[in-house]
């Protein structure tokens, strides 16, 4: 199973919406379920920790756990074939970062679950392999 940077964000950013991306962390660390994710997922979570503690929503020493955590959840890093991504990047009007997990997913034949609504409408129509983790801990499938 494939997870974005918005589900690991999820599980360890406080003020999120946290307990369906928890369980999904959990399962994974107990053997349940096997995440992956494309290489890019670290320095989308650099980027996000960085934002949250200018916006002083966490702190340093919690920006620095967060990253020390998701480290050790073990969770397999892959490399993205770039051409698999431009054609679902321009397909769906996607950034580069986002068609790098769909295109992830797509090669794996694998789900990818997200928690970023925006690349969920825009691809829930056609990939009935994207999974939003919505409010209130629910997943959505459409």
């Amino acid at each position: 199973m494939i997870i974005d940077a918005s589900v690991v964000l999820r599980a360890y950013f406080p003020d999120e919406e946290q307990v369906e991306a928890q369980e999904l962390i959990r399962d994974h660390v107990a053997g349940r379920v096997d995440l992956v994710a494309p290489t890019l997922i670290l320095y989308e979570l650099i980027n996000s920790v960085r934002q949250a503690e200018r916006r002083e929503r966490i702190t340093t020493q919690e920006g620095e756990s967060i990253l020390e955590s998701f480290e050790r959840l073990g969770i397999k890093l892959e490399a993205v074939e770039w051409k698999e991504t431009l054609v679902l990047a321009r397909e769906f009007d996607r950034s580069g970062y986002d068609a790098a997990y769909l295109a992830l997913a797509k090669a794996r034949g694998e789900k990818l679950i997200t928690g970023d609504q925006r690349l969920y409408n825009a691809v829930r129509d056609h990939l009935d392999w994207v999974e939003y983790i919505g409010e209130n801990g629910q997943t959505a499938q459409d």
